[in-house]
């Protein structure tokens, strides 16, 4: 469910948790054809991804609630508010003072249109996304 990302077709608009410090950016805010989460998982000295699947995704709900970025469903897919979306690309944002410039919302808006005609958008208005695991 959710939105593609494959890194062969180009930037991906994505949450970036990484799960060793909690920490939490948007990347690429002004690619509106996809949407991800990216949880950036620790490594130990051997180079292995510290801990199992459920307590890396049980890690990465801690740190979304730690945040209050989002929620993640018991399925794996991770709904994150529209709103939570604005404020971290404002964040992101290169301009004075973080404001999102006119187009950007235009833009965001058909993006959440295109998500609710394919059942991406939750009954609270959170948008569903997939996640995408990689080592730190």
């Amino acid at each position: 469910m959710g939105w593609t990302a494959d890194s062969d077709r180009g930037a991906v608009m994505e949450v970036v948790v990484d799960l060793g410090t909690a920490g939490v950016a948007l990347h690429q805010p002004d690619d509106m054809q996809r949407f991800a989460v990216r949880a950036v998982s620790p490594q130990t000295d051997d180079g292995a991804a510290d801990g199992q699947a459920a307590t890396a995704l049980d890690s990465l709900a801690a740190a979304l609630r730690e945040h209050d970025i989002g929620r993640v469903d018991p399925d794996g897919t991770v709904f994150i508010p529209p709103d939570t979306v604005r404020t971290l690309a404002a964040r992101a944002a290169s301009n004075p003072g973080g404001q999102l410039p006119a187009e950007w919302e235009t833009n965001f808006a058909s993006m959440l249109e295109f998500a609710a005609s394919k059942g991406w958008i939750a009954s609270d208005g959170a948008m569903a996304a997939h996640i995408e695991w990689s080592d730190a």
